[in-house]
């Protein structure tokens, strides 16, 4: 199975390598935030399912703990949404 990924450059400069997500790492996010009442949870979890830090794999309280910039380009890039309220990868500007 071909895996597609693509690398990105953090606001920050570490560098995030992104997955192409299936329907199973959604639902893996779910599963792993079931007792978790927090809306932006899922996403979180979603992010953790489909991205590798500066080549290590994260988990949800990692990003409770990392810079907002970084997670508001992660979540941008994850859910591909339109990056007018999102800052840019460092590679993107």
């Amino acid at each position: 199975m071909d895996i597609q990924t693509r690398t990105i450059t953090l606001p920050s400069g570490r560098t995030a390598t992104l997955r192409m997500g299936r329907g199973r790492d959604l639902v893996n996010a779910h599963r792993a935030v079931a007792s978790n009442p927090e809306p932006i949870a899922i996403s979180f979890a979603l992010i953790a399912e489909l991205a590798t830090i500066d080549g290590r794999k994260i988990v949800y309280e990692d990003l409770l703990t990392m810079d907002l910039n970084d997670v508001l380009v992660l979540e941008s890039e994850i859910i591909e949404a339109p990056a007018e309220n999102f800052p840019k990868a460092a590679d993107q500007e």
